[in-house]
């Protein structure tokens, strides 16, 4: 338990300290919802049927720049073969370290689509149902992308990206769809989600060990 707690705000100060860890996301989500209604169109109606997928694809996009950072700074530093020799168990640090990307890349966009929403005129009442689907599907998202980080360690950051943006289809169209449906619809949807969040935690966590593992065996 005392390791759990050290490494946790071990992490927040890493990306606390870190301001460009917060900030290149929020801006590239900035310039990419900014630039949608300029680039497909500014008809209220169309934007109002657009948005749900727009913020998705902003968001999912944005997520792209920190998958890199999860595992590669320590990597690079030397901290995870430290990890790795002390016998440290590597599903916490697995865990401790996308909960923490999560906090920092992810929770800023969730928090900030709910004002930028109006710039796509997208309607209050289904307002709800978008930030439960990003709440659910960001985290499912975050997992891809830590495996993503694990797989591409010491090599291209392209790889990243090629394994992460598959994988998070499946969760680009439910939550798209979530935020489309009216209320008495959306529970299908966010029953889908979270039972792909379920599948994900562990299959995923164990698929990150492994993946790191695999550069020191």
């Amino acid at each position: 338990m005392n390791f759990i707690k050290t490494f946790f705000s071990r992490e927040i100060l890493v990306y606390s300290k870190k301001s460009s860890n917060i900030i290149s996301p929020i801006v590239f989500f900035l310039i990419c919802i900014t630039f949608f209604p300029l680039a497909v169109s500014n008809d209220p109606s169309q934007l109002s049927r657009f948005a749900p997928g727009i913020i998705w694809i902003c968001i999912l996009l944005s997520g792209m720049l920190s998958v890199q950072t999860i595992f590669k700074e320590d990597f690079d530093d030397g901290s995870l073969d430290l990890f790795y020799a002390k016998d440290f168990s590597i599903l916490q640090i697995v865990l401790i370290k996308i909960i923490v990307n999560w906090l920092f890349s992810a929770l800023p966009l969730i928090i900030l689509s709910s004002s930028m929403v109006f710039l796509l005129y997208f309607p209050i009442s289904n307002l709800l149902n978008l930030l439960s689907s990003l709440l659910i599907g960001t985290i499912i998202i975050s997992f891809f992308g830590a495996l993503a980080g694990a797989l591409s360690l010491g090599k291209n950051s392209i790889l990243a990206s090629a394994i992460m943006l598959p994988l998070s289809l499946p969760v680009l169209i439910l939550g798209s769809s979530a935020s489309t449906y009216s209320s008495e619809n959306i529970g299908f949807f966010l029953l889908l989600l979270l039972s792909l969040l379920f599948l994900t935690i562990p299959i995923i966590s164990l698929a990150c060990m492994g993946a790191i593992r695999l550069h020191y065996e």
